[in-house]
Parts: structure tokens; sequence; C-alpha cells
């Protein structure tokens, strides 16, 4: 099955008629894309600058429970890139900055479930002999630079129309 067979069957679904034959599909997509943004981003960030050492007066146990309110923006944003992806895939699948988003995505992701599952959270300790302080840094320091990159790619999707 090759590329141009599966975005052809995106393109010309029923999915993609919906949005692009009704006006108000597309604008509203955006703003839950919007919305979504911010539940995924905003969290995340106050958590990373606390584990960078930056917003150091919050605890600990006040911010790790804004982490779900991430996950549910990143649903809201995974359904909502996904149909805009429908909409006008020919556009979205050979854009430099859309493909560069995703791989931002995934290693933003990747980064977030060695956070999750590489660390033990009732000692906050990870690899035995390194500094814990240093590693949850370097962690939440590379989670910044990955969703500030997916945010600047995204709004940088439109200009790289056709390049």
């Amino acid at each position: 099955m090759s590329v141009n067979y599966i975005l052809s069957w995106m393109g010309e679904s029923a999915v993609a008629r919906f949005i692009l034959d009704n006006a108000w599909v597309f604008p509203t997509l955006e703003t839950l894309h919007f919305v979504g943004l911010i539940l995924l981003a905003g969290p995340i960030f106050v958590v990373d600058l606390r584990f960078v050492g930056i917003a150091s007066g919050m605890s600990l146990r006040s911010v790790i429970p804004l982490l779900p309110i991430s996950l549910l923006g990143f649903v809201i944003n995974l359904t909502t890139g996904i149909l805009f992806v429908f909409s006008d895939p020919f556009t979205y699948y050979p854009n430099l900055a859309f493909r560069l988003k995703m791989l931002a995505v995934l290693l933003a992701g990747c980064n977030a479930l060695w956070f999750k599952f590489a660390l033990d959270w009732n000692n906050l300790t990870d690899v035995p002999g390194q500094n814990t302080r240093t590693s949850i840094r370097w962690v939440a320091g590379l989670s910044l630079l990955l969703w500030t990159s997916v945010i600047v790619l995204g709004r940088m999707i439109p200009y790289f129309e056709g390049i």
C-alpha cells in the first residue's frame, strides 16, 4: 500500500468531505486545537519549569497533579490534528514544518515516557550512580525545548506550503 493511496483515501473520505463541506467545521477544529494546546502546554511548562529550578517556590506535590490536564490537551490536539490532515493530506504530508512537528511530538512523547517510567517517584531517583536532580533537569529542559518546537513548527506549517 503506497503513501499516495493512503493520502488519496484520506482526502476522499467522508471525514474529509464533512470538514470541507461545512464552513463551521475547520474553524471549530482550529479553536479546539488551540484550547488543546493550552491544556497541553500550560501544565507541562509549569511542571518542567519547576523541575529545572525556575519555579522552585512551588512544591512538587502541587504541580504533579497538573499532568493529567496535559494528557487531555494532547488527546484533543491529536484528534483535531488528525482531522486537519484528513481535510488536506496532500498539503500536510509533504510539508517540512509538519514533518518536523510530528518528529518533535514523537520525541517529546518518548521523553515524557522516560520521565514517567524511569524515575522512582517515591524517592525521585532514577539510574543508580547518577545525580537525580541533574537527570530530571535535563529531561525537563528537553521537554521545554521539544514542546516549544512543536508550537513554533505548528505555526510555521502555512509558511512552508510548497517547500
